[in-house]
């Protein structure tokens, strides 16, 4: 029942059905549910497994980080936004992280997570976003509800369709293979519609790394198919497609980013700057803007619009200050370490469950490397998909320790046995020739022993 319930809890987390269907906002399902689901795996029979997760490294580094966010409160631009971001947003992420790692112990457990965010990935890219397209006429799509932008809604997407690509390479059925086809379509054609810029550097990422390596287990044939959906994909849409926008990542130099007041390049060099004024405990988490607007009216500055840094890394730098941004990096730079390393036992081990485990870590890299490469373009530091891969790193770790556990004990057994064998055998040998020779020489060969 627990872990059922924090399926639900991640169903609703990471498909965001909630953008969608704008009636259930005022419920606040992810909080609820993820407060319920805490509350079921503390009351229920999973308390040794729990006290496992918080014992973990991974949880103690992520702790760590949230308790800077505390600590910064006090001394925040504008207290009360940041005790909100922490209290009332950040601590879900917090709780998800404990619930993953607690509940996902088995490859089993994991592939039922990860056809979740399968689900969630058909959820928000065909229902929230193609089948609402319709009347789309060009320009930048964004996902029915309008909760995220075109740059978040590519950011998302990315997180997620990776991970989907394990039920195309791996045979767990026709109808999860055919929901699995219809998420990576529906995530590639609503990234191409979005005209994110960030997006389809961090898709170009993912595809590099896709058809250069064997990362998820992927076969020629799995090449081909990926090359075909794509193909479909831009032949569906290109009618919609803002090509014009893409084109323009050919001259940077150009752009607005680079050019005007309130360009990324501004807002960054600013966001350096406040984080070196206030390195101990940054400007509070969710108060860049404000901190920021400050700043530009003891300048004496005319330009009053208020803007988010549109970096992830350094949101986290200038809000939680360079304390919090090196643990924030440190979880980043193991995540990544764990992904790549399990990732590459699938090259090497002749077990099926172990093989799914490092086909699964790659394309964890995968996605992990698509968050981070769009996200650097957007204020997505405290975003519940760092804390979903956060999470899965640490999970992926203790999975593949047991693995190796039981494969090494399976190894022992197995060596004891022929062991015992050889000696059993051994001494029936002796028996035999012992009761073959003559008495006379029995007793020599016994005392030659």
């Amino acid at each position: 029942m627990a872990f059922k319930l924090f399926l639900v809890c991640s169903f609703i987390l990471l498909g965001r059905p909630q953008d969608i269907l704008a009636f259930l906002q005022p419920m606040r399902p992810a909080l609820v549910l993820t407060v319920l689901a805490m509350v079921a795996l503390i009351f229920g029979d999973r308390r040794q497994e729990l006290a496992a997760a918080l014992a973990t490294s991974e949880w103690k580094r992520y702790l760590l980080f949230f308790l800077v966010m505390i600590v910064g409160i006090p001394f925040a631009y504008h207290r009360r936004l940041a005790f909100q971001g922490v209290f009332l947003g950040y601590v879900v992420n917090m709780l998800f992280f404990v619930l993953l790692v607690s509940h996902v112990t088995s490859l089993r457990r994991l592939k039922s997570l990860v056809w979740v965010i399968c689900l969630s990935t058909v959820v928000y890219s065909v229902f929230g976003g193609l089948l609402q397209s319709e009347g789309f006429g060009g320009g930048r799509f964004e996902v029915l509800g309008g909760v995220f932008d075109a740059n978040d809604t590519a950011y998302v997407l990315l997180s997620l369709f990776p991970l989907c690509l394990y039920f195309v390479w791996f045979d767990e059925g026709l109808l999860k293979r055919l929901v699995a086809v219809a998420a990576v379509f529906g995530a590639i054609a609503t990234i191409f519609l979005t005209g994110s810029r960030g997006g389809i550097l961090g898709f170009g990422s993912v595809l590099l790394i896709l058809l250069m390596t064997k990362t998820g287990g992927i076969r020629k044939g799995h090449k081909i198919l990926l090359g075909l959906v794509l193909a479909s994909a831009w032949f569906l849409m290109k009618d919609k497609i803002d090509v014009e926008r893409y084109m323009t990542l050919s001259d940077v130099s150009s752009d607005y980013n680079v050019t005007e007041q309130g360009g990324r390049i501004e807002l960054w060099q600013a966001a350096i700057d406040l984080s070196l004024a206030n390195p101990i405990t940054g400007v509070g988490v969710h108060c860049f803007a404000f901190a920021h607007s400050l700043a530009r009216d003891l300048a004496g500055e005319s330009y009053r619009q208020w803007h988010v840094v549109h970096n992830s890394i350094l949101q986290v730098a200038v809000e939680v200050g360079l304390i919090g941004f090196g643990i924030f990096v440190l979880i980043n730079l193991q995540s990544l370490y764990t992904f790549f390393r399990i990732s590459r036992t699938q090259l090497q081990s002749q077990s099926p469950e172990t093989r799914e485990i490092g086909a699964l870590s790659g394309l964890m890299l995968l996605g992990f490397v698509g968050l981070l490469v769009s996200g650097f373009f957007l204020s997505q530091g405290y975003s519940i998909f760092s804390t979903l891969y956060f999470a899965l790193a640490a999970a992926m770790g203790r999975l593949q320790a047991g693995s190796s556990a039981v494969i090494e004990a399976t190894r022992g057994a197995a060596d004891t046995s022929a062991a015992q064998g050889w000696r059993n055998s051994g001494k029936a040998r002796q028996s035999m020739i012992s009761h073959s020779l003559p008495p006379s020489r029995k007793v020599r060969f016994g005392s030659a022993l």
